[in-house]
């Protein structure tokens, strides 16, 4: 007998996929090219499911006969996990659209996806990688985080969190099980280089703030801005460096959006609200080319006059596109540095019932004089290489060049002859 009651979710899935091809979707997101994912405000909710009509499930037919080929002859059944191979089914079937950015997300996938543009979490401040199937602490967000204060360190591989191996586990199953909620504690089992055996650290997870924005005044009176992230912070904490910054009369601003993947829509719009009086920040385009503006967001802080340039690279993309694009359109401010990565795509992101997560790519963007940004990129008016050796060096001729070109003294070697800028 046929084991219909199993996989409800996926045929509902199945069903909604089709009908979001024809065309039956709202709303908007942005997602990075690499490791940034935005989710809307507020994620939208699959709806309701459809009943599946009876050629859908004669289609099925031969993945639950594959299904009880494995249940019947698999040599391990232990090793059968059925939400796992549900999963798995599902992720096959969002990514035969072949459409990098519509994909699916675990529950724990989902969850770390979010706290990075949240802005905030419960855990113990610490940034993670995964390298050779294991993951590695590269520091703390912060001085003050329980990590800080339990002296990990760059490099410090993580064996185990309560006893629980993790080589080979996905990192976002290993970051769901360090977090946890303030006050509460977590044991890693550490294993250091230079140590000869692997130790235990005990830390109690506190509430952690990941600030997306940095600011100070440089030597040279210039007013410098990183921001990592497009997030549900970035316009409040964008607004407390602006009136600090802006109050010792800088003589021009730099803000660096290299290496930022993306966000929040608006986030960005709140972004450019600050640095524009009036426009859009971008058009939104369907499949018919039907183009719908995108408004700017108005700030508290307004920063229209101050000279300006923006820093981007091949990490630069999404939302970070969206705000350097605008900027160049309206020539409010000058790109310098290499060409960004070309992520013009928008998603929806749909919350599914279990605390996993869909999206599936519906329009794409385009800057404000109509230019198209996906696989394309936008190109600097001064482009300026930053090499592996330079990086190793710890120089940086991108900001130098920022910070010459403000300054009206001449630009490094590496500066290239700047391009035209696009009419207004």
């Amino acid at each position: 007998m046929r084991k219909w009651y199993l996989p409800a979710v996926l045929l509902g899935l199945c069903l909604l996929l089709l009908v979001f091809a024809a065309g039956l979707v709202l709303g908007f997101v942005l997602r990075g090219p690499v490791a940034l994912f935005a989710e809307p405000s507020t994620p939208i909710t699959a709806p309701a499911q459809t009943p599946v009509p009876e050629e859908l499930r004669e289609k099925f037919e031969i993945f639950w006969d594959v299904w009880d080929l494995l249940e019947t002859y698999f040599y391990d059944p232990s090793q059968l996990d059925a939400q796992k191979m549900v999963y798995g089914a599902i992720k096959g079937m969002v990514e035969s659209a072949g459409d990098r950015y519509t994909f699916f997300s675990t529950p724990a996938q989902t969850g770390v996806e979010r706290t990075h543009l949240e802005g905030e979490y419960e855990g113990i401040g610490a940034y993670i990688d995964q390298q050779d199937g294991f993951p590695v602490i590269l520091g703390p967000v912060h001085e003050d985080t329980p990590a800080a204060r339990a002296g990990l360190r760059k490099g410090d591989i993580v064996l185990a969190v309560d006893g629980w191996e993790t080589e080979g586990v996905p990192l976002e199953e290993v970051i769901a099980r360090i977090k946890g909620p303030a006050g509460t504690q977590v044991t890693l089992t550490i294993s250091r280089p230079g140590e000869p055996e692997p130790f235990d650290v005990t830390l109690t997870r506190a509430h952690i703030e990941v600030p997306s924005v940095e600011g100070k005044i440089r030597g040279d009176g210039l007013a410098y801005i990183k921001l990592s992230v497009f997030g549900s912070t970035t316009a409040r904490e964008l607004d407390a460096a602006l009136k600090t910054l802006l109050a010792q009369k800088p003589r021009g601003l730099i803000l660096d959006l290299r290496g930022n993947g993306g966000g929040y829509l608006e986030a960005a719009q709140e972004v450019l609200g600050r640095f524009l009086r009036q426009g859009i920040a971008a058009y939104q385009a369907d499949r018919e080319d039907h183009r719908q503006s995108v408004p700017l967001i108005p700030g508290e802080v307004q920063a229209f006059d101050i000279p300006m340039v923006v820093l981007v690279d091949g990490g630069s993309a999404s939302a970070s596109e969206i705000v350097a694009g605008a900027l160049q359109d309206y020539r409010r401010a000058t790109l310098i540095g290499e060409q960004t990565f070309g992520k013009g795509s928008i998603q929806h992101v749909f919350d599914l019932s279990d605390g996993s997560s869909v999206r599936i790519t519906v329009a794409q963007w385009l800057t404000p004089n109509a230019r198209r940004i996906q696989d394309r990129g936008l190109t600097p008016e001064i482009i300026v290489p930053l090499t592996p050796e330079d990086y190793e060096a710890g120089l940086d001729p991108q900001l130098d060049a920022a910070a010459a070109y403000l300054l009206g003294r001449p630009l490094p070697s590496a500066a290239a002859t700047p391009t035209p800028t696009p009419k207004p």
